[in-house]
This record gives structure tokens, sequence and C-alpha cells, in this order.
């Protein structure tokens, strides 16, 4: 996380904040890191904890940021392996806690816009932190049935309840939802203590200062002007149906878990459930070597991914007529992420398909179980369960809340995420299916982790240091002409277009996101990209 924070140029967004908000003056001191946080409040939006860190590191420069950024993200891990434990054990279970790892790296979406750029990663990964640490007690608490912090903390969870509550819009809501319910339980169990409704009221503060910055008016007239309910209801479905692309993984897994759930009552009935041989089939074999060779391709130009868009082209789009430049340009970037995705996805559902086979979770089975066991049953059953269809149902509320804003980019989902990958470390760690999985599909679930994991960690470091390199090349032709005085700098596209499964985030310098902060940054008026030099690789 480190090296990949390193390697991230600042960009986008971050110019922007680098100033006084809406201003061309620089953040130069403490001082104007409070001015521009508290500008933005009053012109943008209400995440004025989140737009404070930000410009604070900004102004503190780029290693303390990339230092603080990369320990953010292991603090997160932490948390989350904590909450699935519903302990602050951390040496137990130590490939639970790789897992938990492996996990976030996979399935939040956008990785590289919400745990690297700058001004994503302050948004949800700074926000989602506090909030988990803050909600650590309360889980606790609920666990044992009794208070774990004593009462002089009463003050420290007020303070960081303020903190958790002035985050992010849906997970500050989820989050006062959240404490005022497990305060209220405890009460009337008789095992409440002072500092939960602090906390509660806290975080109830932070929602407000959140929710009522005048800011957020000024942003919700230009984006969700003249937007109706079906305009927020198309929303909820696009967010959550790209949050399912991501946490597909995690959708697996839970779906064999829940089967082997299943197969434990049946057995614990005297059903003998046949397991499934360890040979791979000629398909799979197949399969196999058509993933490798997309390796191969990834890391030599994607030759399958241009063969495929070659053969596309005559077959299909050019007896439709549809040649346009435009259209060929769309259908050209629909490629560009072509074989990391293919890679991704054919991984996925091979480790699946073996997983299940020697799981011994055939067709023919996992009839039979559905017949046999009923969902309540294994609700009523395994606790792990219960508690990870709580944090479920805790992470469809946390996106619904999301019914209310004008946009809901798959980004938003982050916090839902966050949830879901704590419940699936929760089903994991369960005593029978840690016995099933270590005993039936250790090897298989290893190394397809191990291979997803170096596939993605090594293109996200290639990708990412190639971008470095480019960034900082039209860097100084920007720079070179603000010396000069000269009011438009000209330069060649960037080249490489792969997203390395959107763990790298990344805009050519004619975006207009990028070129607006870029030009004020520099004091330039435009910034001209020759679009004729344009390589689809």
């Amino acid at each position: 996380m480190f090296i990949l924070n390193q390697w991230m140029p600042i960009h986008r967004d971050d110019y922007d904040y680098s100033l006084i908000w809406m201003t061309a003056e620089h953040v130069s001191s403490f001082q104007d890191v409070v001015h521009s946080a508290y500008r933005h409040y009053f012109l943008h939006g209400g995440r004025m904890v989140t737009v404070f860190c930000l410009d604070l590191f900004l102004w503190l420069g780029k290693l303390w940021f990339d230092i603080v950024n990369a320990l953010m993200f292991v603090a997160l891990v932490v948390l989350m392996y904590f909450h699935a434990r519903r302990s602050v054990e951390w040496r137990q279970e130590p490939v639970l806690l790789a897992a938990t790892g492996l996990l976030a790296w996979l399935a939040f979406p956008h990785f590289g816009e919400v745990a690297v750029w700058k001004s994503g990663s302050t948004v949800y990964l700074w926000s989602a932190v506090p909030v988990a640490l803050f909600l650590l007690p309360y889980n606790l608490s609920l666990a044992k049935g009794r208070p774990v912090l004593g009462s002089w903390w009463l003050l420290p969870m007020f303070l960081l309840g303020l903190i958790a509550g002035w985050s992010v819009e849906n997970l500050a809501v989820t989050v006062v939802a959240l404490t005022a319910g497990i305060s209220w339980y405890l009460r009337r169990q008789g095992a409440m203590a002072g500092w939960m409704p602090a906390g509660c009221i806290g975080s109830l503060l932070g929602l407000i200062g959140l929710v009522a910055a005048p800011g957020n008016f000024v942003r919700y007239d230009d984006q969700g002007s003249g937007k109706g309910i079906l305009d927020h209801i198309g929303n909820q479905i696009a967010g959550n149906a790209e949050m399912v692309l991501y946490i597909l993984p995690l959708i697996l897994l839970l779906l064999c878990a829940w089967r082997v759930f299943k197969m434990v009552l049946a057995e614990r009935q005297g059903v003998q459930i046949a397991r499934g041989g360890a040979e791979l089939s000629y398909r799979q074999w197949a399969l196999l070597g058509f993933i490798l060779l997309l390796v191969v391709s990834y890391f030599n130009g994607s030759f399958v991914a241009w063969t495929v868009r070659d053969i596309l082209y005559a077959i299909v789009m050019v007896p439709l007529g549809l040649t346009k430049p435009k259209t060929i340009d769309h259908f050209d970037n629909l490629f560009k992420g072509f074989d990391e995705m293919a890679i991704y996805w054919l991984t996925i559902f091979f480790v699946y398909a073996l997983v299940k086979k020697r799981l011994g979770l055939s067709a023919p089975v996992i009839r039979q179980l559905a017949e046999m066991v009923k969902a309540h049953e294994v609700w009523q059953a395994f606790p792990a369960v219960r508690y990870a269809g709580g944090l479920l149902a805790l992470a469809l509320l946390n996106n619904l809340v999301m019914l209310a804003a004008p946009t809901f980019p798959a980004r938003a989902t982050f916090s839902s995420v966050a949830m879901i990958i704590t419940a699936t470390i929760a089903i994991l760690r369960d005593p029978v299916i840690r016995e099933y999985f270590s005993g039936h599909a250790r090897v298989v679930l290893g190394a397809g982790a191990v291979g997803l994991a170096l596939f993605t960690l090594s293109a996200a470091m290639l990708v990412t240091y190639t971008l470095r390199q480019e960034n900082d090349a039209r860097l100084a032709i920007v720079q070179a002409a603000a010396a000069k005085g000269e009011p438009i700098a000209y330069m060649d596209p960037i080249p490489l277009k792969n997203r390395a499964l959107r763990h790298v985030f990344f805009a050519d310098f004619d975006n207009g996101v990028t070129k607006d902060g870029l030009c004020k940054y520099y004091g330039i008026k435009d910034i001209k990209v020759n679009m004729e030099k344009d390589s689809r690789r």
C-alpha cells in the first residue's frame, strides 16, 4: 500500500484541494488549511472532517500522506477482523487476518479511487476507520452482554462519535441508528453504560453538522435539480448492481458456506454426502490454459483483447455500419480492460467450481439439501449465520440511505462492502466452515487466493509505476509552460489505458476535472492533448 501510494501522483481533485477552496491561492499554512475547509463547508459540502484531513496532508507533503494512507488501510483491515471475531485478539488466526486483507484488496469498488487516490481515500477509507473504531466497543459489549469500557470513556466516546457522525452521509446515518439501537437494547438488558448514549449523541451531532452544511444545498442544486424518485431508484439499482460485480468472491464464498451449513445439518440427520474427486476435467484444464494465456497477453500488449476486438469489428461492427469515430472509440474502450477482467472473472469461477467439487456440492446434492434443510433451520442452528445476516442487512440498509442522494456511484458502497467483508470473515471462522474448508478445499482456495493476489498486485504496481512516469513527463511540460508564461501546454496523450481492475485511478490531462485543477494550480489557461497521436494500447 505504501509503494502504491508513493507511485500514485497528485491527481485530479487533489490540485483543487491544494488550493484554498474556489480560489487560486495555494494552501501554504495551517491557517490556510482551516480557511479552505471552512469555505468548502459553505460552498460545496458538509464533509469538513475529511476535507480538513485532505488539505492538511496535502500541505504537509505527499510522503506523510502516503505513510498515513497506507496505515489507514492496514488499520481498517485489522478493525474489520476485530468486528468479525468480536474480539480484539489479532494473533490467533493469521490466515483469516490475511484473508481479510485480500478480500479488502479484491472487493472494495474502484479500489484505486477510494483507497489510494488522495481525494477519494480521505472521504471513504479515512471515514471508515474512525467509524469502525467507534463501533467496536458497541459490538463487543453486545457480544459479551456487558459494557467493555469504563465510565471515564464517556467524553472520548462522545468526541469519537462526533467524528464518526461527521463522515459520509449514508454511513453517518447508519452509525446513529446502530448506536441508538444497541444502547436501547442493552439498557433493556440492564447492561448500558453512560458512554453508549454519549457516543450516540456525539454521532447525531456529527450527522447534523454533516447534512446541514450550506454547501450541501449548493451542490444539490447543481446535481439533483430536476431528478425525480425514479432517478433516485435507478441510482440505487445501478450502484448496488456494480457493487455486486466487485463482491463476487464474497458472494460465492458465502454461497458455499451456506450449503456447507445445510450439509452439516443433513449429516446430523444421518445423511451421507459423497465427496468429489480432486482431478480436473478436460474443460477445466482448457479453462486454466486460457487463463494463463490471458496472463501472458496482459503483460505483453494485451494481444488477446485486441485480437477479439478486431474479429468483432470485422464480423459485427462493419456489417452493421457502426463505424463512426465516436462509436469506435467507445468500442475500443470496452477492450482496454478486457484481459484483466477476463482473468479475474474466469479465475473466480474456476476456483468456485473446484471448491464445489471438493466439498461434494454437485447439482443433485444441492437440490437434495434444498429439500431436506430449510433456511430457518440454518439460521437457528448457527450463531455466525445470524451475526453475518445482521451485517448483510445492515449493508443493504446503508446503501438504501443513499436513495436521498442525487447520485449513487459504486464507490459510495465502500462502507457497505466493509460490512460484507466482515460478515464473510465471521462465517469463514465458524468452526464448521473452517473444518470443511480446511479439510476439503484448503489447497484450491489457497492457490486461487495466491494467484489472484499476485496477478492483481503485480498488474496494479506495473500500471501505477508506468502512469507515474507518464504523469511526471507531462507535468514537466505544464511546469515549463507556466515558467515561460505560455497560456497553453501541449502534450501527447498517455498511451497506457489498462485499468488493472480499477486498482489504478487515473485520467489523462485533458480530462475536465484534471485539466481545470492543474491549470488553476500552475496558473495557465489550458492543456491541449494531441488526440491524433492517441494509441489504443
